[in-house]
């Protein structure tokens, strides 16, 4: 929080004193910290409440398929900007799942936005799923940067960074991926992260339960 605090607390500093000249671009920079804080302040009030056991979700029956097409359009100007390429590989018969819609797209949109941060341009980033027996696992994999094996058991833990610097210029909160965690949890599911070492890449899993376990096809991997 301490950032965007002393961002607009400088900027605020300098135009009263008559340093910095009240231009549009300034007011612009203002309100963007702004913003950003605003979405600190939340991201830390959902982390809150999921560590005291009171986050709410409303699971119900829904097409999987549908929450990945919509997070694939938020996403893909930003992947087009930095040319990286977003795809992905569903199977045309995978089941329903059981999750809150809007819980599932916060869990791919964190996902996401975590594998395109780490993923340079000329890389790509897959969103694929598959059925098992009782559950549809989803990954989302990036030929991006890697995990070295010592910060893989640490990768879930509240403002844990592996590459603090380019953490801090890429403006993550280091929450981002305990909410995912407590999301996951709080819908009956899984989740955990691979990754054979810097440079490599990396995927991580999601596992939510289906909403009839009987039009479950033949597995079919994510």
């Amino acid at each position: 929080l301490r950032t965007p605090l002393t961002t607009i607390e400088g900027y605020m500093e300098g135009l009263i004193d008559g340093v910095i000249a009240p231009e549009e671009h300034i007011f612009a920079m203002i309100q963007h910290e702004a913003a950003r804080l605003k979405w600190l302040i939340e991201e830390m009030a959902v982390l809150s409440r999921a560590e005291a056991g009171q986050l709410r979700v409303t699971p119900r029956p829904l097409a999987l398929s549908s929450i990945i097409a919509h997070v694939v359009a938020q996403f893909q100007p930003q992947f087009s900007a930095k040319g990286v390429a977003l795809r992905t590989s569903l199977p045309p018969d995978l089941p329903e799942i059981v999750a809150d819609p809007d819980r599932l797209e916060q869990i791919m949109i964190n996902l996401v936005s975590n594998a395109v941060r780490y993923t340079p341009a000329g890389g790509s980033v897959t969103i694929a799923a598959g059925a098992h027996d009782f559950f549809v696992q989803i990954s989302v994999r990036d030929t991006g940067m890697g995990i070295t094996a010592d910060h893989l058991p640490h990768i879930f833990e509240r403002f844990y960074r592996v590459d603090k610097s380019r953490a801090r210029q890429s403006g993550g909160t280091g929450i981002g991926l305990t909410i995912t965690r407590h999301l996951v949890y709080a819908q009956g599911g899984e989740i955990w992260v691979e990754s054979a070492g810097a440079g490599q890449g990396t995927t991580f899993y999601v596992t939510l339960p289906v909403h009839d376990a009987a039009a479950v096809p033949a597995y079919s991997g994510a």
